[in-house]
Order: C-alpha cells, then structure tokens, then sequence
C-alpha cells in the first residue's frame, strides 16, 4: 500500500469534513420529496470534480446519479449510496439543528451523517487520495447514487432496466456499515426485503359528537380489531401461508451466526428491556434476529391529538406497517394474502391506501469479494470483521445480487442513531473508513 496515499488521507481529514458538512446541509428528505435534485447535482458534481464521468438520470421520481471512471483496471470496484435521509421531527429533540453539522465530543451530528453520506462521501476521498497524489487507481471505480432509499426505491428498478451493464463489477461496497457495541467492524453481506403498507378505515362521512358513540361505528376500533387479527400473543403472524416460502438458514450462515456476539445484556440495558421477545437468548434469538420475518405497527393515527380533551368519534383511522422479509419470500405475494387475510376475516372496508417494497437479497458468507474486504479492514483497523450473513435491515440489494457480490461496511457505529433524533458518527471511524477503501482499492487491483 503506498503509505503517500495513506498520508493524504490524514492530511485531508478536514477537507473530507468539509465536504460532508456541505452535502448534509442539504435537507433532502425523500419522504417530502424536499432538495432531492439539487443534492443529485451536487453528488454529481462531486464525482465530475475527480474526473468521474458523470450522469443524472431521469426517472419517474428522483434521478439515479453514476459516475464512472475506467483506467482499464483488470479489476472494477462498484458502490452504491444514497443522498437522500430521514425526516429529521422531532426537531425539539435534536441537540443542534439538523441540518447545520455539529462537531462536539469526537464526533459529528447531522441528519444523514451516517446514513448515508458519511460513507458517500469517505469513498470520494478514497478515491481523490489517490488522484491527488497522481497515482493511477488500482480499479476501475463505479458510482451508483440515489434519491429514493428512504422510501423503498421504488424508481430504482427502471434504473436498473436500462442500465444492467453498467451495475456488473467484480466486487462492491453497499451503503452502510459500522462498529457493533463494543467498537468491532461488522459486515452485513444481506439485507431482509420489505412490504410497507398504509391501512385506511372510513366508518363515517364526518366526524361527530362522542356521545353518539353508542349508536354509530367507531374507525379507530374497526381497525385495531383489523390489526389484532394480524399476529397473536406468541408473535405468531396469523396471515395464511405467511411463512410458507421462508428459506432456513444454511450450514455456513448457521456457522456464521453462531461466531457472532449479540451483546444480549447490553442491547437490554440499552432499550431498557429485562428480557427479549418471547423470553428469546443464544442461538433462539440469532435465528429470529436474522432470518425472522416479521409485522410491525410503525404508526397509528386517528381522531384529535392535541392538548387537553375533545370528545369526538373520528370517521376515519389510518395505520402504516412494515413486514420485513426473508430470502424467498415476495412482496407482492405478502400483499395479496394480507388482503385475502383481510377479507376472510370481514374487514372488506379496510383499504390497503398505498404499498411499496422488494425482496431479500444475501451474498455468500463464503465469496472470495468478502474475504478481500475482511484483508483491508484488518490491516486499518487491525481485527477481523463480524461477518454478519444478512441485516434485519432492508434495502434494494436485489436489483444488484445479479451482477455484483455486495458487502455492507460504513463508517456509522452503534449510537449512531441512524433515522432516530442526534444522529452522528464518530471522527475517528470516518477518518480509518476512508484508508479502509483505499486499501480495499489496492489490494482488489492485484486480486
């Protein structure tokens, strides 16, 4: 590895900041669809800056940006990011605004820091630590950017249909990644999919007056009646046939799995929980962590919020849920026997407003691609990664399975609080992200 690359890299730590400061600034909330092109033009601008040749493509909602730079490597390094973020409520929350970067007790807060411009933009300065110094890269390098991450990618898929070519590399890094609890380098080679949903009940065509709650229908009951059919008090999910295309884990994943410290005692003290789902521990609970599908209740919505009392019967209740998924399972399989599920069980009036999402996706625990990042994360932060076979996380890691083994690392770390209020990074884990690309870079050109 050429130490000048290395030293660049130390010397511009403060540039790289800068930069970073400078694209969360931008408040591109995908959920809003709020500065989502001008943070395109700026990603975009950031890899033409370097030399990268540069495209913003139009689709159906947010552009997918690519920047590509071919010096006629044997090898080529793919990675794929994102510029959008999380809303940032509850502002009241957040110990500084969050989108004015803060740098406070080593690290720095900002919504999207983490998740997932931090780790964008550590590649760039990979990259432009070997530019700089007029050094030829090691690999061919590929940038796959979008807007719509946060919100199931949902525009992706007419990305990927026009321009499978250019997703084929011989190795890439995915969007996230960090250090578990006890400061140790994870790699997640999988992601869980997701069917994301919003259930909608309108009993009345008006609110009215809650004393007339005994002779017209309440929205909010109909629906949580309609939600408690959905999974009984063992966490069994109660939808016919819901695990019928759920694949095990296999032997190596299980090996994998069973390496790995899920810190249980601290994970508890740190939800302020005694105990975990269904009393769960050891080898129970990693089966359940990752390779259990799951459906969760993200939000419940009806009648008045405000301070103080009104007494009304709303007309109508509204609930948003996430189901996440496992190898083989489809989404639009899920869907059609959520509603079948619906139906069988009398709430016909319960609408399925609006859906989105994909399925799972997994590199093997035992691809070469895997074990040549493991090499470079060593030889920075000086131990071997967890290998963690799948994320309970989901992303669209699918459009990619076919063309490119992806493993996950990222510059985040466990109080990251990614999507949560205070988002941050630790420095120092965005300063040895940085070399761990550049290595990866060098040790992939002679793989």
């Amino acid at each position: 590895m050429n130490e000048r690359v290395l030293q660049h890299i130390d010397e511009n730590l403060q540039n790289s900041i800068a930069d970073l400061k400078r694209i969360c600034a931008l408040p591109s909330v995908a959920a809003k669809g709020e500065y989502m092109e001008e943070t395109a033009e700026m990603v975009a601008s950031m890899l033409e800056s370097i030399g990268f040749e540069t495209r913003v493509h139009p689709t159906s909602g947010v552009s997918v940006v690519t920047g590509e730079l071919n010096v006629g490597a044997t090898r080529t390094l793919l990675f794929y990011d994102h510029f959008d973020v999380q809303p940032a409520e509850p502002f009241d929350l957040w110990d500084s605004p969050p989108f004015e970067s803060d740098i406070r007790d080593g690290r720095i807060f900002a919504r999207g820091v983490a998740d997932n411009k931090g780790d964008f933009i550590s590649r760039i300065w990979a990259v432009k630590a070997f530019l700089e110094n007029g050094l030829e890269l090691p690999v061919n390098v590929k940038f796959v950017v979008e807007g719509e991450e946060e919100i199931s990618s949902p525009n992706l898929p007419e990305f990927v249909k026009t321009n499978k070519d250019f997703l084929k590399a011989d190795g890439g890094i995915w969007e996230f990644g960090g250090s578990d609890i006890n400061g140790v380098q994870e790699a997640w080679l999988g992601l869980k999919g997701i069917v994301y949903v919003q259930l909608e009940i309108e009993r009345l065509n008006t609110d009215s007056h809650s004393a007339n709650a005994c002779i017209l229908p309440s929205a909010p009951y109909r629906l949580i009646w309609a939600l408690n059919s959905l999974k009984d008090n063992e966490e069994n999910i109660l939808i016919e046939g819901f695990y019928d295309d759920v694949k095990p884990l296999i032997d190596i994943e299980k090996k994998a799995i069973a390496k790995i410290d899920m810190y249980e005692d601290k994970i508890k003290n740190h939800y302020g929980i005694d105990e975990f789902l269904l009393g769960l521990e050891g080898h129970e609970l990693k089966e359940r962590y990752y390779n259990g599908p799951t459906c969760n209740i993200c939000g419940v919505w009806s009648g008045y919020q405000g301070v103080g009392s009104k007494t009304v019967l709303p007309a109508k209740a509204f609930a948003k849920l996430d189901f996440r998924l496992v190898e083989k399972m489809r989404p639009d399989d899920i869907i059609n026997k959520l509603r079948r599920h619906l139906d069988s069980h009398g709430f016909t009036d319960i609408k399925i407003a609006w859906h989105e999402g994909y399925p799972a996706a997994k590199t093997p625990v035992d691809h070469p691609f895997v074990e040549l990042v493991n090499k470079a994360n060593k030889a920075v932060f000086g131990h071997d990664l967890v290998l963690q076979p799948t994320s309970p996380g989901s992303g669209p890691l699918y459009l990619f399975n076919e063309y490119v083994p992806m493993v996950s690392i990222g510059c985040g770390d466990y109080d990251s609080r990614a999507h949560a209020p205070n988002e941050s990074i630790m420095i120092e884990n965005y300063h040895n992200t940085i070399k761990r690309i550049a290595v990866l870079m060098h040790e992939m050109g002679s793989w």
